[in-house]
């Protein structure tokens, strides 16, 4: 055999075991899926999630507890798998080909298909295998580029939460919800707030500002009564000196008047 014979008999050898997956690893914490993401040799993460429909109905969701799967991927076999789980696997370059089976009945299987660009440089992608009961509803959905890097500033800000935040982001394409802030009450404060003014309010530091200047104003509006007494004593003093001086003056004209008359007629008299 020539020398180029064996050279291409051994190329067509190498390729298949370059080409098709090598195993997967089963991923369990958001370090573990992030360091999968920042990955840059074509590889893909599979997270079986249960479909919508599944997850809106409590008896299928308990179902899809129970639900146990064989996972084949490009003939190779990945082990048994369950709902919510994230494995981080090798493809092969081109179309790959993923056979879903029950556990526990042959009879129920489906194939799905998706891309793979398995090659150095090419960043780590995700396909989202929603899982249900009825395997005619199981399909392979692949995330865009954006999405996936969406997923993973996510995880990269906040590393908390566990395997179950990554299949929220997942589910919703790294579109994470922002809870809003709680206001904090003083319970305390408000019940004193409540017996001094006789209301409940809110807000305890407005009745803080409120009350100060109603014990202000207290003592301006006690005075007022205490000087208007005091006015009218000295107007009742007033008037009783004017009277006095008054009737001194009317004995003294008496006096007066009457002392002519008195000697008129002690000289006539004489």
């Amino acid at each position: 055999m020539s020398l180029g014979r064996r050279l291409v008999a051994w190329f067509c050898l190498v390729l298949p075991l370059s080409v098709f997956a090598a195993g997967a690893q089963k991923l369990g914490s958001t370090d573990a899926v992030l360091d999968a993401l920042r990955q840059n040799r074509g590889d893909v993460v599979l997270a079986f999630i249960d479909s919508p429909a599944d997850q809106s109905s409590s008896l299928r969701n308990i179902q899809g507890l129970l639900s146990v799967y064989t996972v084949t991927l490009n003939g190779e076999d990945l082990g048994r798998i369950r709902r919510n789980s994230v494995l981080h696997v090798k493809p092969r370059l081109g179309v790959n080909r993923l056979v879903i089976e029950d556990a526990f009945d042959a009879n129920k299987k489906i194939e799905l298909t998706f891309p793979a660009m398995r090659s150095a440089g090419v960043s780590t992608s995700i396909v989202e295998i929603r899982t249900s009961r009825q395997f005619t509803w199981i399909e392979a959905l692949k995330l865009s580029g954006r999405e996936v890097q969406a997923i993973e500033d996510a995880l990269v800000s906040d590393q908390t939460g566990g395997i179950s935040r990554v299949l929220r982001l997942i589910r919703l394409r790294g579109k994470e919800t922002i809870k809003p802030a709680v206001k904090r009450v003083n319970w305390s404060r408000g019940v004193v707030s409540s017996s001094v003014h006789g209301e409940s309010h809110s807000d305890s530091g407005s009745n803080s500002e409120e009350t100060p200047s109603v014990e202000n104003s207290s003592p301006a509006t006690l005075g007022e009564p205490e000087a208007a007494v005091e006015s009218n004593s000295m107007a009742a003093d007033v008037s009783e000196s004017a009277s006095d001086a008054s009737d001194g003056d009317v004995s003294e004209q008496s006096a007066t008047e009457s002392s002519p008359s008195i000697s008129a007629d002690r000289r006539s008299y004489y």
